[in-house]
C-alpha cells in the first residue's frame, strides 16, 4: 500500500502537474505527501567567485549565508502555497525544503521519510534544431536509477 508520496518541486509547471498527479493518487489512497524542493548548491556562488567580486574573505562566507536564506525563504513560500493546495483536497501535507545535489537530496530524503512512491516531472528536452527529444531530464533519470522506491514520471 501506498502509505507516502514524495513530490519533489521546483516550481515549474510541470512540478505542479507532477504534484496534481500525486494529490489524484493519494486521496483513494489515503496516502501522505510530501513536497520537497532542494536547493541546489552549485547554484550558490563559490568562494573563488566571490572574492573576484570584490568581496573580502571575512565576508564571503556572510554574503552566501544571506544568498542561501532569500533562496530558502522564497522555497519555503513556495512549498507553502502548494501544500495548502493539497491540504483544500483533503490530504495530510507536509514540505520539506533541503541544500545539495537534487537527485541525490531526493533519493535521501524519500529513504529517510519511508517514502512508497515518487512522483515528479520530466520535460522534454529541446535539440539545438528546435526539435524535441524524448528523454529524461538529468535529475529526473538520477532519481530513477538512484532511488529505492519507485519513481513515477509525469511527462510534459
Amino acid at each position: 500500500m501506498t502509505q507516502k508520496i514524495l513530490v519533489p518541486h521546483d516550481g515549474s509547471e510541470l512540478s505542479d502537474r507532477a504534484l496534481n498527479k500525486a494529490i489524484e493518487f493519494a486521496k483513494p489512497l489515503k496516502s501522505d505527501i510530501i513536497i520537497l524542493h532542494i536547493l541546489d548548491d552549485k547554484l550558490i556562488p563559490s568562494e573563488a567567485i566571490m572574492s573576484i567580486l570584490g568581496k573580502k574573505s571575512s565576508t564571503v562566507m556572510d554574503a552566501k549565508l544571506q544568498i542561501l536564506n532569500i533562496v530558502r525563504i522564497g522555497a519555503e513560500q513556495l512549498l507553502k502555497d502548494r501544500t495548502e493546495k493539497v491540504r483544500k483536497s483533503g490530504i495530510n501535507v507536509r514540505f520539506r525544503v533541503g541544500m545539495g545535489s537534487p537527485a541525490e537530496g531526493v533519493a535521501n530524503v524519500a529513504r529517510n521519510e519511508n517514502v512508497d512512491l515518487i512522483i515528479m516531472g520530466s520535460k522534454e528536452l529541446e535539440k539545438e534544431n528546435g526539435n524535441k527529444l524524448k528523454a529524461l531530464g538529468s535529475v529526473t533519470r538520477r532519481v530513477s536509477e538512484i532511488s529505492d522506491c519507485p519513481v513515477m514520471i509525469v511527462k510534459q
